[in-house]
């Protein structure tokens, strides 16, 4: 199961810590791993849910954020423990909880644990964690169309727990890809003559990103501009609801995990992000998972054609490419997992390449 989150990497406080170094500049770059067991002050802050438990660290993203799974005596999953990224703070994961707790009697959805005072959400040793109900099941890696629907049913109806707003807005998905596509036009004009080198797995790969990007980059940002200020009906959105994030037993969904992005925006970005994983080359399967949502009932049966789904998804793997380009050569961020960093980037860069329009 992936819980609340990916991430796997964390903070110098955490004692027996061992430091990793990648990237250019890498003096300056400290990565600290976590070792064995989870924050004690953290488990004694939401006892008694995960008191007696035997903690074990679960698989993680890339997030930056780090989750353990504890376990009952007959080794049966109960509890997520995560610390959350560094910079999250403990009053943006509170308002998470609050929208999970209008979802809360769908058994996908995760159930959220208080503290000993009464908080969701608990700073310790400068990071924030949380405890939930662990959820069974894992991912589709090649979702059947009985899977596709079943997932998009399933999104259909966490939307339906979430109260649209008065106000109508543009879509902030469209939005946030146009602002990345503009503001970093010249960059990739730059890169494409000269990209300096970073770390050995992923040079070839963020060369083959460079060029990828640039060739659809204005074509991209053309269509987009015709949606910037159409206004939509919006609420709350997951906005980051990848194929991972959504677990099965069987064809049955059992887990929605991974909230950490959730913002209001229009029901269309999380749909787009889902099937971009499920069914990015596959038209029929797309076309499948569009008709299981909307026969839900779902806000997104209005407002919108089912080529803006489309276009969403195209667009948000091109700017997830451009997104990796920018914290490694704008930001200055540190690659964390250069591994798992690679496979990311190359199943980006699988879908991007057979994109020919918008």
């Amino acid at each position: 199961m992936r819980t609340l989150g990916g991430g796997g990497w964390c903070d110098s406080n955490e004692p027996q810590a061992r430091t990793l170094q990648y990237g250019p500049n890498s003096s300056s770059h400290r990565v600290h791993v976590h070792t064995e067991q989870p924050s004690p002050t953290a488990l004694a802050h939401f006892s008694p849910a995960t008191a007696g438990l035997k903690w074990h660290r679960a698989e993680s993203g890339l997030s930056g954020a780090v989750v353990w799974r504890g376990e009952d005596t007959t080794g049966t999953p109960r509890v997520a423990l995560k610390g959350w990224p560094l910079s999250t703070a403990a009053e943006r994961i509170e308002h998470v909880h609050l929208w999970l707790s209008q979802a809360a009697h769908l058994s996908f959805v995760p159930t959220v644990f208080k503290s000993v005072r009464k908080q969701s959400a608990v700073l310790v040793d400068g990071r924030v964690w949380d405890a939930c109900r662990w959820l069974p099941g894992t991912p589709c890696e090649v979702p059947t169309v009985a899977e596709v629907r079943a997932a998009c049913t399933a999104v259909a109806q966490i939307h339906l727990c979430w109260p649209a707003l008065e106000d109508r807005r543009p879509c902030r998905g469209v939005v946030a890809r146009l602002a990345i596509l503009t503001d970093h036009r010249a960059l990739l004009d730059d890169w494409n003559h000269t990209l300096p080198p970073f770390v050995p797995e992923l040079d070839p790969l963020l060369r083959r990103a460079v060029q990828e990007v640039l060739r659809v980059a204005d074509s991209a940002t053309a269509v987009l501009r015709s949606w910037a200020a159409w206004p939509l009906p919006v609420r709350p959105c997951v906005r980051d609801l990848r194929g991972e994030h959504v677990l099965f037993e069987a064809e049955r969904v059992t887990g929605i995990v991974d909230y950490g992005a959730m913002a209001v925006d229009h029901p269309a970005v999380d749909l787009a992000r889902l099937l971009d994983d499920y069914a990015s080359s596959d038209d029929n399967l797309f076309g499948e998972g569009l008709d299981a949502y909307r026969k839900e009932g779902a806000p997104l049966s209005l407002e919108v054609p089912d080529k803006f789904v489309r276009l969403l998804a195209n667009t948000g793997a091109v700017c997830s490419i451009l997104g990796w380009l920018v914290r490694f050569f704008v930001r200055r961020e540190p690659v964390l997992r250069p591994a798992a960093t690679a496979v990311r980037l190359w199943e980006l860069l699988a879908r991007v390449e057979h994109i020919t329009h918008f």
